[in-house]
């Protein structure tokens, strides 16, 4: 920062009363204490400075924090020290509804599915960062999304296998997607009074009950949702999507049945984009041709020798509930043809340009169609002139695992 480079971390202090609060260790003491210190032992702490706590980076329930530096002293307590147990506020997941965006609530649920670890983008930072969703589940007859990150992303499907019961301290709620969670502290079957309740309540009602889910379909990690999440073409109209403020996202399993691979007026079914693969551009967006045959992105305010030119179509997609009309990306396209390098737009541009491509072309589409997928897509208003349509874009597709597909399908049944 202004002040300089420097180091620091920060821990959450739990006592007897129940009360917590937030320490920060700065420079020097972060070299001393940052591996001497372990979650879940007991310590004596003395040479703290009090301040008042800054409640928008702190939440803790005390209204001060501390901060130690390399004079401060920090004892391990071999005895264990009094009995210190969290202290929570649940509150039913029925109930999110009701709570603010960027709240935080204890949650404390059974984790009924764990999906796999994936990977982003911090729009923010540009760093990769580990995700991992799951669907909470509790005996208020409701679901919602939580996402852990880093490394309790990596091993969240080890620790949260077979349905265990989970406290979660202060979640933040969002609005992304209905209603979701984000949660880094949390306890494992923890020994208290009310998860042995809800123990029991799943031991008798586990994955029988109809559950109302709080988190539509989201963006984050674009990947298809869960078997039970699923639903199907027709839930698109049936259920009114795409007509509130924010999109909405949905999955199913569907059949391509026809991919519109002309476009008028152009060599193919792809539009020309910015060169620059760093941001802000990303080989995302337009570029134009000028008068000496280079490339103009307006985004980036810069002109390039070549451009590259990325898939944008329409199709449709069948269930044997109805058809619907969807728009495809250049990633989603590419996906569709399997990935082949053969089947890039650039390549295939090249090909058309020296008169021996149009073959390949049409059977790059043509192998496309009458296939099945795992489809993800988000659904919104769009103005197109002065009419307001619903636009139906897939954000992925992935390819039927028939073991686990028939697996998912034979667990659907036994639990009715």
């Amino acid at each position: 920062n202004a002040k300089g480079e420097g180091s620091l971390f920060s821990i959450e202090l739990l006592d007897s009363s129940g009360f917590d609060v937030k320490c920060t260790f700065f420079k020097e003491a972060v070299d001393k204490f940052y591996s001497f210190l372990e979650e879940g032992s007991v310590y004596t702490f003395s040479g703290g400075r009090l301040k008042v706590a800054n409640i928008q980076y702190n939440k803790c329930k005390s209204q001060f924090e501390i901060t130690f530096d390399q004079n401060s002293e920090i004892h391990l307590d071999k005895t264990g020290g009094p009995e210190i147990t969290e202290s929570y506020e649940f509150m039913k997941i029925a109930g999110l509804e009701g709570v603010d965006p960027n709240s935080y609530v204890d949650i404390l649920a059974v984790v009924k599915h764990v999906e796999e670890p994936s990977t982003i983008v911090s729009k923010k930072s540009g760093k990769e960062l580990i995700k991992c969703e799951m669907i909470l589940e509790d005996d208020s007859a409701a679901e919602v999304k939580l996402t852990v990150w880093g490394d309790a992303a990596q091993t969240a499907q080890q620790k949260f296998a077979n349905a265990p019961i989970v406290a979660f301290k202060r979640a933040r709620v969002s609005d992304y997607g209905g209603r979701t969670l984000s949660g880094q502290s949390f306890n494992v079957n923890p020994n208290i009074p009310q998860a042995n309740g809800l123990r029991q309540w799943w031991s008798v009602n586990g994955n029988k009950t109809q559950t109302r889910s709080l988190s539509s379909a989201m963006g984050g990690n674009r990947g298809p949702d869960p078997f039970p999440q699923r639903k199907d073409v027709s839930s698109i109209k049936g259920e009114g999507l795409g007509h509130g403020e924010k999109p909405d996202w949905l999955t199913f399993k569907a059949t391509i049945t026809f991919l519109k691979k002309e476009k008028q007026g152009d060599e193919g079914a792809w539009y020309t984009a910015c060169a620059r693969s760093e941001d802000p551009c990303r080989n995302m967006f337009k570029a134009t041709q000028t008068s000496d045959g280079n490339w103009h992105c307006d985004k980036c305010q810069q002109t390039y020798e070549t451009c590259v030119r990325r898939y944008i179509f329409s199709g449709t997609v069948a269930d044997d509930t109805c058809t619907s009309w969807v728009s495809v990306f250049n990633e989603q396209a590419e996906a569709l043809f399997n990935g082949e390098p053969t089947a890039k737009a650039d390549y295939l541009y090249e090909q058309l340009i020296n008169g021996d491509g149009r073959d390949l072309y049409d059977s790059t589409f043509m192998k496309a169609t009458y296939t099945d997928w795992i489809i993800k897509c988000k659904v919104k208003q769009e103005m197109v002139g002065d009419e307001q349509r619903i636009k139906t874009s897939v954000v992925s597709v992935a390819p039927i695992d028939y073991v686990v597909e028939s697996r998912n399908l034979l667990t659907s049944l036994c639990a009715q």
